[in-house]
Parts: structure tokens; C-alpha cells; sequence
């Protein structure tokens, strides 16, 4: 049985069906607009969406963008690991020690930025960031990627995994680079059968397993 015959037994398949052909579209329409919009603004403001990818790591979405409202952009471009820190101790964010040294130590990589999301191809740019970026895999690459407009990644969080694979969350299993692509490729296929890209298919996904259409 192939995957696409597989796939469309499973319960959820039928419902993501008809969420993707209703008029939820056109929400992902427009925050798929504001994705791309990265495409013309600033390296600062593109780190201040990276940044964001490193507040949700093993955290949530609804905290990073907590954190990115609160304390504003200034501080993530300008403030030296411990200030920086000391501010998201303040603001109540759990990984305050490590996240502000990661996003201090990775801020040489703010001029490349606006070059890797006009890369001609962009699972080069994602496995430069994966290769060096400290604090960066593959789903927070995949999650930068996407939330700057390059809607060839899905973001492949607990979430997404649960409904492509039951038994993923129940086997223990450690998430590694041979896994998530193995993932990756049932995404593709995915996206392949409802004509979209898998980023945008991520966030029909996104609402579908959670509620929330979220960046």
C-alpha cells in the first residue's frame, strides 16, 4: 500500500481535506502573505524572526511570541548575553541561560540572513543553518525557513508527527536526523496530494491538531 493510499484511510485525512478547500484559506492565504513579506525587509529583522525560532525550542509558539513582544527587538540585536538573558529571566522565559547565550553567540550570521532566504536553493540554506548555527536543527531551520517565506519545509514538531505517525509519541523514540527526514519525505508526498507546499499544508496541519493558526 502505497503512502497516499495509506494515508487517506486515517481519520484526520478527510478532515484536513475539507479544511484546506474552505474558507480557512483564505487566513492562510493571508499569513502566508506575511511570511513572504520578510523578502523585503531588514537582516535585523530577519534575526528577530530567528531569534523567535529559538524562543519556541522545547518551549511553545504562544512564548516566543510572548517574549518577542515583550521585550521588543532592541535587546536580541543590541544586549550582551547576560543583559539579554537577565531580561528573559525576568520575563519568565524557562531556557533564559542557554537560549540568550545562542542567540548572542549566532548574531554573525545577521548580514547572511537576506542572502540564504534568496537562495536558489533552499535546502542548501537550511542545512547551512542546521551545519552553523548553534541551537539550530532541523525543525527550528525548517520553522525560520518558513515564517521568512520559503514554503519548501513544513515544521515537523509533536503535533504534526502524532498524526502522520501514532505510535511515534508511544515508542520513546529520540527525534534524529535519520527520523525527521523520514518524516520529511511523508510531508512531501502529502503536500504533493493536496497541491500545496509544505509549509503552507504545515499550517492547515498546524490548526487542525491544535486550533490555532500560528507562526
Amino acid at each position: 500500500m502505497s503512502f497516499s493510499t495509506a494515508v487517506r484511510k486515517r481519520e484526520w485525512f478527510t478532515e484536513l481535506e475539507a479544511l484546506v478547500n474552505s474558507s480557512f484559506k483564505h487566513e492562510v492565504n493571508e499569513r502566508a502573505r506575511e511570511f513572504a513579506s520578510f523578502r523585503e525587509k531588514g537582516s535585523n529583522e530577519i534575526f528577530f524572526e530567528l531569534c523567535y525560532c529559538f524562543l519556541t525550542a522545547n518551549t511553545s509558539a504562544d512564548l516566543g511570541i510572548k517574549m518577542q513582544k515583550e521585550l521588543g527587538i532592541v535587546p536580541f540585536i543590541e544586549d550582551s548575553a547576560e543583559i539579554l538573558t537577565e531580561k528573559l529571566k525576568k520575563a519568565h522565559y524557562r531556557f533564559y541561560n542557554t537560549r540568550g547565550r545562542f542567540i548572542t553567540e549566532n548574531r554573525w550570521i545577521i548580514p547572511e540572513l537576506p542572502v540564504l532566504l534568496n537562495h536558489p536553493d533552499p535546502w542548501v540554506a537550511r542545512e547551512f543553518l542546521v551545519e552553523n548555527v548553534r541551537g539550530i536543527g532541523y525543525k527550528e531551520a525548517s520553522h525560520f525557513l518558513r515564517n521568512t517565506g520559503v514554503f519548501e519545509f513544513a515544521i515537523l514538531d509533536k503535533h504534526i508527527i502524532r498524526m502522520i505517525d501514532e505510535s511515534f509519541a508511544k515508542s520513546g523514540k529520540a527525534m534524529n536526523r535519520k527520523l525527521y527526514m523520514k518524516y520529511e519525505k511523508d510531508i512531501l508526498l502529502l503536500s504533493e496530494e493536496f497541491g500545496l507546499k509544505p509549509g503552507i499544508l504545515d499550517l492547515y496541519m498546524w490548526k487542525m491538531a491544535t486550533g490555532k493558526l500560528i507562526k
